[in-house]
């Protein structure tokens, strides 16, 4: 469980320079204003379309130990559908045309791409709460993607601990937020993402009266399976280190997302092993705004 605590919610770019960037506040505007004017922007609009990557580092590994590239697109400002892209369709809006096409025409169970293994959700937004409209069967079992939904990522950031700056050097028409939650937000969190996924996997007759002697004996087996794993998880958070660093580039003019880059990093205080520290790398374009 420990070796994949960091992936809940998975994730390129490198560390390297994220965190020895200068910060500052410019543009005569505090750095927390204009994050609330981002997330505001993002909020009142009712589609955009975005495309992105995730990958998972462990310590003393040369590759990703998983990776996804993704694409999406929200409509009717609380309809979302995502999708799964080949690598070298990662950056094409071609194929984020072709996703929405194929989703739209085949459902929760399209296939994007063959040869290797798809994924395709939809989501909607009730109650202020994204909620899969379906849990289809085959390849959307272990679905990464309502877990990668960019938009659910910028909402977190409203309401937990965080320290936020304006970095120099943006491109032209653009500033650079760079967003550090405390520890303890990081890793809470990270708790309540892993509790949800715990809960996904908890079996779903847990509770229920079975219908014979043999049957209740398997049932009091998976959920007592499923309870020590997820105290396993529980104790590992615990002494676990989480740090989440967040970079919004956003437009000045429109005061809209363009890009979210974001990193957490988990280890461990007496972690000495290959993998004891895990990293998640977030990277998300925005684009097509209506």
């Amino acid at each position: 469980m420990r070796k994949s605590i960091a992936y809940s919610g998975m994730i390129a770019i490198m560390l390297v320079g994220i965190l020895g960037s200068g910060c500052t506040e410019v543009n005569n505007k505090p750095a927390p204003k204009d994050l609330s004017l981002a997330m505001a922007g993002m909020a009142g609009s009712d589609g955009v379309s975005f495309e992105g990557s995730a990958a998972l580092l462990r310590e003393g590994e040369t590759t990703p130990a998983l990776s996804q590239y993704y694409g999406g697109k929200m409509e009717n400002h609380n309809q979302l559908s995502l999708y799964t892209l080949l690598p070298d369709k990662g950056t094409s809006k071609t194929a984020a045309t072709e996703g929405i096409r194929k989703l739209e025409k085949n459902g929760a169970t399209a296939r994007i791409h063959s040869g290797e293994k798809s994924y395709s959700s939809k989501l909607e937004k009730r109650e202020g709460q994204w909620q899969e409209l379906s849990k289809a069967s085959g390849n959307n079992e272990d679905n990464p993607l309502p877990r990668l939904n960019p938009l659910l990522q910028l909402e977190q950031l409203k309401d937990v601990d965080k320290t936020v700056t304006e970095e120099t050097g943006a491109a032209r028409g653009t500033r650079v937020l760079r967003i550090q939650l405390t520890p303890e937000a990081a890793r809470a969190l990270l708790s309540r993402e892993l509790e949800q996924e715990m809960n996904s996997f908890r079996p779903t007759n847990s509770g229920v009266k079975a219908k014979n002697t043999n049957q209740a004996k398997a049932d009091k087996a998976i959920e007592a399976l499923w309870q020590k794993k997820n105290n396993e998880m529980k104790q590992q958070l615990t002494k676990a280190n989480v740090k989440a660093v967040y970079h919004l580039t956003v437009d000045k003019k429109r005061n809209l997302p363009r890009k979210l880059d974001w990193t957490r990093t988990v280890s461990y205080a007496n972690g000495k092993k290959p993998g004891d520290q895990e990293s998640l790398v977030v990277q998300v374009n925005f684009y097509g705004y209506h």
